[in-house]
This record gives structure tokens, sequence and C-alpha cells, in this order.
């Protein structure tokens, strides 16, 4: 059974990419032409365990209407991969799979307040109590994200180091924090 902060949390994802769907298409050709909506980067610890590799892409951040500049505002898509134990239990090949998967908000030019949640999925082997052959577990983990950006919008070096706690299981907070470095292009 899933919780009811991932039901709700999910409504709201889709919501909000539904709604700022058609406001992306108005904007995208001429106004998004210089701006960099791409970013790879690797992340120490945060929302995927101990280092992941992710890739965000800003869906939205609209013009201001007065003088046609570029928005402070932005919403990101993040979705990152990671793992941690490449051998399970039994010394077989068989990896633990982390995949963060999370929607921010971004405000600022260069140097941007960054707020957001999403869930970290995890895939690991354990032991099954009935036979105590490998069995893989999928579970999810709520994860939040508060902390500061650095990232021109025409591109170029990102930088980010970020409170990131977790909520293990969907039940036990755990405080985290990360720093990523990457490339936004």
């Amino acid at each position: 059974m899933k919780s009811p902060f991932f039901k709700l949390f999910s409504f709201v994802c889709f919501s909000i990419l539904f709604f700022f769907n058609n406001s992306v298409e108005v904007f995208s050709q001429s106004d998004y032409k210089n701006n960099s909506k791409n970013t790879i980067y690797i992340e120490g610890a945060g929302a995927g365990g101990y280092g992941s590799i992710n890739y965000e892409y800003i869906y939205f951040s609209p013009r201001t209407f007065s003088n046609n500049q570029t928005s402070k505002i932005a919403f990101a898509f993040r979705l990152g991969a990671s793992t941690y134990y490449l051998n399970d239990y039994t010394d077989t090949f068989n990896p633990e799979i982390i995949v963060p998967v999370a929607i921010h908000f971004l405000y600022g030019k260069n140097h941007k307040l960054e707020v957001g949640a999403g869930q970290t999925i995890t895939s690991f082997v354990r032991a099954s109590s009935s036979d105590f052959q490998p069995k893989r577990d999928i579970r999810n983990h709520t994860h939040f994200i508060l902390g500061y950006r650095y990232q021109k919008n025409k591109g170029g070096l990102m930088f980010r180091i970020a409170y990131t706690p977790i909520l293990e299981f969907n039940t036990d907070y755990q405080h985290w924090g990360g720093l990523a470095l990457g490339y936004a292009f």
C-alpha cells in the first residue's frame, strides 16, 4: 500500500507537468534558444546514496513580460542512477540499484535557491525468508532538497550544495546532504 504522502506527491508532480505543458509550448522556440535547459552532474552523497550520476531538464522557465528577460523562476525534473554493492550476499554479481527522481524549484539568476522533493527508488537483493535464496526487493524513499546552486542561465559549470534529508522506507527520517558538480548546456 502506498503512503498518503506518495499519492499526494504523485498528484502534485503530474498536475505541474500537465499545467505547464501548454506554457512550455508557447515559450519553446524563441524564448529558450539562448538558455540552457539540460544539466549533467555527479553528486556526492545526496538523494542517490553515496554518489550518483544525474540528468536534469528545466521544463519551465517563463520570460518576464516587461523587458523580455529570463525569469528568476524555473522548474526542473531530475533523474539519476547509482549503485552501492555490486555483488549480493552470495558473492554473485547482482548490483543494488538506486534511482533518484525529483522535481526542483529554482529561484535566482546565476546564484539560485533550490527546493525540491522526490522519490529515491532502491532495488536490492536480500535472502528470501522461505528458502534463503536471493530475492530482489524494490523500495521507495522520499527525499527533500534545500540548497544553493551556482548555474548560469546560458550554461556552463554547475555547482550545488544541499541539505537532502531522506525518509527511509517513508518512515525513518535521516539527515543527509550532498555536493554536486556538473555542466549545463
